[in-house]
């Protein structure tokens, strides 16, 4: 998962948001937490200020099932207040 999380946020810090879903897309087969590896990609794009990253990340969070989505809706604070940092 390590190597997994490690190309994603690369393709975050570079914007691709097209790689992004292409590498998603090849990888949801994979037995991965989901919610871990959202979580910290939705803070990492936050952080990098990547706005259509997060936009599509958000689309992404209603896929989630009802116990999924609680456990993750407290880090949205977090992820606006990093977006507005320098």
């Amino acid at each position: 998962m390590d190597i997994f999380l490690g190309t994603c946020k690369t393709l975050i810090e570079k914007d691709n948001l097209e790689g992004l879903q292409e590498f998603y897309s090849e990888s949801a087969h994979e037995n991965y937490a989901w919610e871990y590896v959202y979580q910290k990609l939705y803070l990492h794009a936050c952080l990098k200020k990547k706005h259509r990253i997060v936009e599509w990340l958000n689309q992404m969070f209603e896929q989630f099932d009802p116990i999924q989505k609680i456990a993750l809706r407290q880090m949205f604070s977090y992820g606006r207040y990093l977006k507005t940092i320098s």
